[in-house]
């Protein structure tokens, strides 16, 4: 009796496989394996997927598919695009009990409020099955449908579900589970977004092409600041070692070049800090009204010690910013200045440059 009970058995399965043939496997059935897996290898917990239902609907519909005392989860993909899993009392009391005694009771459970708590202990459940029905389903539209959610959040109430899934059309499968070998029965329902527009992307993409970022990948733009430039004798380098100090003589902060990946200088800048980084202003001869009364707060200027004790190195050989020199120029600046009197000359080039009169007897001064 029993090789004939298995016989039958085994030709019901294989009837069941011929008529499955090369058929896509649907969303839904993913979902009954992918529980029915995920929750035996995380859980070691016996799920069956007893009955399953599929159907989709508008999000204001999506309220009345579960009741007001069932566990709420939000689900949240990087695009912004949020789904739902609701569990009743039964599935998360059977999720919750194996967790902490390690078995399933066969008492019905209590009706109570869910917490933060039961959806810490339910999500990891929801979400790997998710993860695994990506793996389970054949055709794009369909992976594209579970791919990519994360556990969010606990909703409160179903208004609050209602508010959160807020797209055009929903997905809803519902499953009836059988738990602990038959000890317990509950509900799951999921809503997923209906992505209508992902066919829509990729005919937009064949006909323009790749982007911008496609067609170049990942460009390295890469600056470094110099703040002082040193010399030292080949017998003092090799002997230095870790945690020896190197006097940075005549360094100037708010005179930082800024070069180029190839050693070239790019800019001047003054050396300082914003937001807690540090940070290079550029554009140091500009007129400081042209910037914002918050930005000069948030800029912190570094200060060097080196310069309130030392006057200021002389200028080195190192131009400053290069430009064409324009003769007709030269010939006005020429019959313009009157260089008999030095500090009438020093005063129309100090005007020229942008320079008030105030940065000209610093300089002089320092």
């Amino acid at each position: 009796m029993t090789q004939t009970v298995s016989a039958a058995l085994a030709r019901k399965l294989s009837v069941g496989q011929e008529e499955q043939g090369d058929k896509p496997r649907s969303v839904l059935r993913a979902l009954r394996l992918a529980f029915a897996r995920a929750a035996g290898d995380r859980l070691q917990l016996p799920l069956v997927v007893i009955g399953a239902k599929q159907s989709c609907c508008t999000p204001d519909a999506l309220p009345d598919r579960v009741a007001e005392d069932w566990l709420l989860l939000r689900f949240a993909d990087d695009q912004g695009l949020s789904a739902a899993v609701c569990m009743d009392q039964g599935a998360v009391s059977a999720i919750v009990q194996v967790q902490t005694i390690g078995e399933v009771m066969a008492d019905d459970p209590l009706p109570r409020l869910f917490t933060h708590t039961d959806a810490a202990m339910a999500a990891p459940l929801a979400e790997e099955a998710l993860s695994r029905a990506v793996a389970l389903v054949d055709a794009p539209a369909d992976q594209t449908c579970l791919s990519g959610y994360e556990f969010a959040a606990r909703l409160g109430d179903l208004r609050t579900m209602s508010l959160a899934l807020a797209e055009d059309a929903y997905r809803v499968f519902e499953l009836t589970l059988e738990l602990g070998g038959g000890v317990r029965q509950g509900r799951i329902s999921v809503f997923l977004p209906e992505r209508l527009e992902v066919e829509g992307e990729v005919v937009a993409e064949a006909e323009t092409g790749p982007n911008l970022e496609q067609a170049s990948g990942v460009l390295r733009a890469e600056l470094n600041t110099v703040i002082c430039r040193m010399s030292l004798p080949l017998a003092a380098l090799s002997h230095l070692a870790v945690g020896d100090v190197v006097p940075l003589a005549g360094a100037r902060l708010e005179r930082a070049e800024v070069l180029t990946i190839d050693r070239t200088r790019a800019a001047i800048g003054r050396l300082g800090q914003c937001g807690g980084m540090r940070a290079v202003r550029l554009n140091e001869y500009a007129s400081l009204t042209a910037l914002t009364q918050t930005e000069a707060e948030d800029f912190m200027e570094a200060r060097s010690s080196v310069m309130a004790s030392e006057p200021p190195p002389a200028p080195t050989g190192i131009s400053q910013v290069p430009a064409a020199f324009d003769t007709a120029i030269a010939d006005d600046l020429e019959t313009g200045l009157n260089f008999a009197d030095s500090d009438q000359m020093v005063a129309e080039i100090s005007q020229l440059a942008g320079l008030s009169p105030a940065d000209t007897d610093l300089g002089r001064d320092g």
